[in-house]
């Protein structure tokens, strides 16, 4: 299979059946021609993160729009015709054939031959629309999402997180405090130094999992926003923490690793699967300080009446902070979606705080940016626990340190 052929396969997994783009691509690279990865990676990222412009540009040119193997097609191949240097357009169009009738339908060969002929010839269409439509198709980003940000942060900062969200993001490394330093490792001469959280480091090499730096535990991937949930979490060794949406586990070894691996992390997923990555990565990192077990963070019946010194609930959300290392979430994204994970936070926040003791701390983090789901969550939250005070938020936006975008809220009980 050709370098385009499979781009087109793993973007059919990604738009169509709806799989994780970046698990996809990590596993399924591998079985690609080494001198293709670099092409099949640029075509299926380029086409995520542009797909309403690429989209957009060849619309017009049908009546009614295809079947959806037929718009993905048209979408890949107009990326590479107009946003890809170097790209000879009779190759794009001959394979863009090619694929049709192997993978899709020959009957469809003609109207894919015609369409992107039209495109080759006219070249890119300006944008149409008002302010908020154009920056939607520009930066492709569903309309209704980007008049969200307009309203709850303003247009600058929504203009800033659009663009942020077209940006390749380097990789972002966590260092193992207990096992190295962020010094050694700069010193090896293959990190540079992050710009937000204080172990944060970014890898100049290709893939850090099959570096030794890995494999011997010496770092873990992690964003620098995220990395900043265990700073807020502040642990302290001999401290019992209670991480209640764990999987897969990235948060609570940084939090094992900050405690020296002294005193007792419970973890849990409702998912046994999701429990197991967690044991993976304590078993990855020599860490023992890290319980993991099936949980339902709803209720946490499975820890009834046990008291933690500080609680972390990093919970499932909109993902909106995390666009451009997963752009499949925008296609995906529907404005609904948040209907059910604003009561779903409301519950775990509202199970998570009954174990907290007095005077101890409880984290809320989200990796998305929606005063929904973020702000507000937190102020309804404490609009009905007195017993709690907000000492501490932040959201994180994505342009400001070329790092996801994040929100974090500590809350302290204070009786």
């Amino acid at each position: 299979m050709n370098a385009r052929a499979y781009a087109f396969a793993l973007l059919t997994e990604i738009c169509i059946d709806e799989g994780y783009s970046n698990l996809l691509l990590r596993n399924k690279l591998q079985s690609v021609d080494p001198k293709d990865k670099a092409l099949v990676t640029q075509i299926v990222y380029g086409t995520l993160q542009n797909y309403r412009l690429v989209r957009y540009q060849w619309q017009s040119y049908v009546k009614k729009e295809p079947c959806k193997e037929v718009a993905l097609l048209l979408d890949m191949s107009v990326y590479q015709l107009l946003y890809m240097d170097k790209m000879p357009a009779y190759a794009v169009i001959d394979e863009a054939v090619r694929i049709t009738k192997k993978n899709i339908h020959p009957r469809f060969s003609a109207l894919v031959n015609a369409v992107l002929r039209q495109v080759e010839r006219n070249g890119k269409r300006e944008l149409e629309g008002n302010a908020i439509e154009q920056l939607a198709l520009e930066t492709s980003h569903p309309t209704w999402l980007v008049a969200m940000w307009k309203a709850q942060y303003g247009w600058q900062e929504c203009e800033k997180i659009c663009h942020s969200d077209l940006e390749i993001r380097k990789q972002c490394v966590r260092v193992n405090t207990m096992k190295a330093s962020v010094e050694e490792l700069l010193a090896s001469g293959e990190f540079v130094k992050g710009n937000l959280a204080e172990h944060a480091l970014y890898y100049l090499g290709n893939d850090i999992i099959h570096s030794n730096y890995y494999k011997l535990g010496l770092v873990s991937i992690q964003d620098e926003a995220s990395q900043l949930v265990a700073q807020y979490v502040d642990p302290q060794p001999q401290e019992r923490i209670l991480d209640v949406c764990s999987a897969p586990g990235t948060k609570a070894c940084h939090i094992a690793e900050r405690m020296g691996d002294k005193g007792s992390i419970v973890c849990g997923d409702i998912h046994a699967h999701r429990v197991e990555l967690i044991k993976n990565g304590a078993r990855r990192l020599q860490l023992q300080s890290i319980q993991a077990q099936v949980m339902d963070a709803t209720s946490l019946k499975e820890i009834e009446g046990e008291m933690f010194d500080r609680v972390l609930c990093d919970v499932p959300c909109s993902g909106y902070g995390v666009l451009a290392r997963k752009s499949d979430i925008k296609y995906h994204a529907k404005s609904t979606d948040m209907d059910t994970l604003i009561p779903l936070q409301q519950q775990i926040l509202q199970s998570a705080s009954k174990h907290v003791v007095k005077d101890g701390i409880l984290v809320y983090s989200t990796c998305t940016l929606n005063k929904k789901e973020n702000e507000k969550q937190v102020a309804a939250f404490l609009a009905q626990h007195e017993e709690f005070e907000c000492l501490q938020q932040q959201t994180i936006f994505p342009y400001t340190h070329h790092s996801d975008g994040f929100y974090i809220a500590k809350l302290k009980r204070v009786r």
